[in-house]
């Protein structure tokens, strides 16, 4: 964080980035350019020597983690968490589609989600953005690297990624909005299917329960239909073929109520990168992992 002469306040981004000067500089040009609601406004940015630094507006109710994961007496209503949600994807979807160079975030989390003082989503940090050189969905990237727990399994399995990358990232992040919990939970690898939210969450809309995925501290007060869709929506955009999930503009349009949500396929292989796991695969209603012995 950083104040101004005028007194205003801004935040800084310090970068661990092995970028040439001339590559930094080009890609932070293009991301000054970025002008949208939804997205954090890069004020400025640092390239001297070895250090990289971004400079954005400041955001004072700061990020999405500190409100689902570690506030407890004051817990998002539904309400505002729909509206969190929305604004995510129309931050991406901006990013994707609408920006002047298309952009794939590769590090959407909820630390990354910041809330200004009217709880408004706006995606920031972008120290891990890659620019495409065209619309293309399919376009891929490689040698990239993200957060555990919210990478894609083609990601984190094969290390290339697409804009079906950040549309599987935000489906992870969409889970944790609706439940009010991290997704990876290794204090609880002992109880089977509920260290791992996803899958324990496929498995209980297996069982007709599926407003049990939504946190508990809001639950009597939460849109049914809504919390449906939201679910729904989720789920698609975390099938492991990329294929299979949506685009943002078309997450907006399920999440606004403006396109038919289709059953999502509850089958899951997971791919995720914690201590000791490398795999972990949902059935009906048990889970298996698959681990890596520590060398």
């Amino acid at each position: 964080e950083g104040v101004l002469r005028d007194g205003k306040k801004l935040a800084v981004k310090k970068l661990h980035s092995n970028k040439g000067q001339k590559q930094f500089i080009a890609e932070v040009a293009s991301l000054g350019t970025i002008s949208h609601v939804n997205i954090v406004r890069l004020c400025g940015f640092c390239a001297e020597l070895s250090h990289r630094l971004l400079v954005y507006e400041f955001m004072p109710n700061g990020s999405l983690d500190k409100w689902i994961f570690r506030n407890q007496e004051a817990p998002l209503d539904w309400d505002r968490r729909y509206s969190i949600a929305l604004g995510t994807a129309r931050g991406l979807a901006y990013l994707h589609e609408e920006s002047r160079e298309p952009i794939i975030h590769l590090d959407i989390k909820p630390q990354n989600i910041l809330l200004d003082e009217n709880f408004e989503a706006k995606v920031g940090d972008f120290g891990m953005a890659k620019l495409l050189m065209s619309r293309d969905v399919t376009q891929v990237i490689t040698g990239v690297r993200g957060t555990p727990g919210y990478l894609a399994p083609e990601w984190l399995l094969s290390n290339t990624a697409t804009k079906k990358c950040d549309v599987y990232s935000y489906g992870m992040v969409l889970l944790e909005l609706i439940g009010g919990r991290k997704n990876l939970d290794p204090a609880k690898i002992d109880s089977e299917l509920s260290f791992f939210f996803p899958a324990w969450a496929v498995n209980e809309v297996k069982q007709g329960r599926l407003l049990s995925v939504v946190d508990p501290k809001i639950r009597d007060g939460v849109d049914n239909q809504g919390a449906e869709r939201m679910v729904k929506v989720a789920f698609w955009c975390i099938q492991e073929n990329p294929a299979d999930r949506p685009t943002m503009d078309a997450v907006i349009q399920m999440l606004e109520g403006r396109q038919e949500i289709a059953e999502p396929p509850l089958i899951f292989r997971f791919a995720v990168e914690a201590p000791g796991i490398i795999s972990i695969k949902a059935s009906s209603n048990s889970i298996a992992l698959g681990y890596c012995k520590s060398s």
